[in-house]
């Protein structure tokens, strides 16, 4: 199960709203976080599946429903922590109908490699 917060409340904000929101969310219990790369404006965050989460995957024709023929990522919310100059921009990526990764962008400049302790996501679309 993905243990970070922040991962969390970036994932199921980006979801709302969507045409299959329900299903992805389910993924959620069934992925870990299986490695961070910082970078100086941001980080990436790796995620695994564990076999369950398969159950929940998203058809080749959901895909498409979902993305048309762009990358499988959303992008749809905003990272703010206003004490620390991060205003980052935010995608949610997706491999074989499955979360794979959740990226963060700092737009203000570097992003801390520390963890961050309080933030705010917002929706842009």
């Amino acid at each position: 199960m993905i243990e970070s917060k922040l991962t969390l409340d970036i994932i199921t904000e980006t979801l709302k709203g969507e045409k299959y929101e329900e299903q992805i969310t389910k993924q959620l219990e069934h992925l870990e976080e299986v490695e961070y790369e910082h970078t100086d404006t941001g980080l990436l965050i790796f995620i695994e599946y564990r076999k369950a989460a398969k159950e929940f995957w998203l058809t080749d024709k959901q895909l498409y429903e979902t993305f048309g023929e762009a990358e499988h990522e959303l992008s749809k919310v905003a990272l703010i922590n206003s004490d620390q100059n991060i205003h980052a921009e935010t995608s949610v990526h997706f491999k074989n109908g499955l979360i794979e990764r959740v990226e963060i962008w700092n737009t203000l400049g570097d992003y801390p490699e520390e963890d961050l302790k309080t933030w705010e996501v917002k929706r842009i679309d």
